[in-house]
């Protein structure tokens, strides 16, 4: 059975955020258009997302870069437009079909 981005995921997230000692909060969103944000801070870092399968997501970046200190862009990998590319190769298979 394949994993998927649902809400019954989301506590499992939660607990693989708060092991790696985030801490976690929730925050109302001011327009109220959304509902909550979740929040993971750790080490000076603040991770802001819609839900908490995102948050994890935006963790990883962070223990995938290992910044030093928040500095602009910190995230950011160089190399190729992978989404880029997976949209063309999709918009190419979808027209030979």
């Amino acid at each position: 059975m394949p994993l998927t981005s649902h809400a019954n995921v989301e506590n499992t997230c939660l607990r693989i955020l708060r092991d790696r000692g985030f801490k976690l909060s929730l925050e109302d969103d001011e327009n109220g258009a959304w509902g909550y944000l979740w929040i993971a801070e750790k080490d000076g870092f603040r991770f802001y997302a819609w839900n908490a399968i995102e948050l994890l997501g935006l963790v990883a970046i962070f223990d995938h870069v290992k910044p030093k200190e928040d500095t602009p862009h910190w995230w950011s990998i160089k190399g190729p437009d992978v989404r880029k590319e997976l949209k063309e190769a999709a918009e190419a298979k979808a027209a030979k079909e």
